[in-house]
């Protein structure tokens, strides 16, 4: 009763249909694309139609990440994996050599008790690597300040990524099929030549 409870109280704010708005990803092309949070493999399509040279996801939900396998097959620019980016991120992006853009978009839902977001994470592994001219985006601040994103603020992340490059500026643009949900996607990205 309690998880019809909060899906239904989630679908109300957009939490499952949180996504890249209509402009899609044309806007932060880079040869790589690092998504993670498969799920149904519609950001992974989106990739595809922005025109990304390079597309990497990884999904920890078995059953999710056996669906994609199956609607994406024979994609030879798509590589997908299954594996938890809390920790598997790494693994994924350190033989990358160019500017990636990431989409991070990995968080259980509905939530649970216990850890629900692996976004810091995601962050830290992304601060190893060498280039730190990424392009990051992240989906869902609607979810900012509640259990979905263990109460992350938005300075929190803002923090967690000028750790990564202090002249990252942040931006945002809308999210949901049609833009709306506005300012609901996280952008950080470098303007200033390096």
């Amino acid at each position: 009763m309690r998880q019809k409870l909060l899906i239904s109280a989630f679908l109300k704010i957009g939490v499952l249909l949180g996504n890249i708005g209509p402009s899609g990803f044309d806007p932060f092309l880079n040869d790589c694309f690092v998504e993670t949070g498969t799920f149904s493999g519609d950001g992974v399509i989106k990739a595809l139609n922005a025109g990304f040279s390079r597309i990497f996801s990884i999904e920890s939900d078995p059953n999710n990440y056996r669906d994609c396998c199956n609607r994406l097959e024979g994609i030879f620019k798509v590589k997908l994996f299954h594996g938890d980016s809390s920790k598997d991120l790494w693994a994924i992006i350190q033989n990358i050599e160019t500017p990636i853009t990431f989409w991070l978009d990995a968080h259980i839902f509905p939530p649970i008790k216990g850890k629900n977001c692996p976004l810091l994470e995601e962050l830290d592994q992304i601060q190893q690597h060498p280039i730190k001219t990424h392009t990051i985006l992240i989906d869902d601040m609607h979810c900012c300040g509640t259990e979905a994103f263990d109460f992350l603020s938005q300075e929190d992340i803002k923090k967690k990524i000028w750790e990564i490059n202090p002249d990252y500026e942040i931006s945002y643009c809308p999210g949901g099929n049609q833009g709306e949900y506005p300012e609901n996607v996280m952008v950080a990205r470098i303007s200033k030549p390096q």
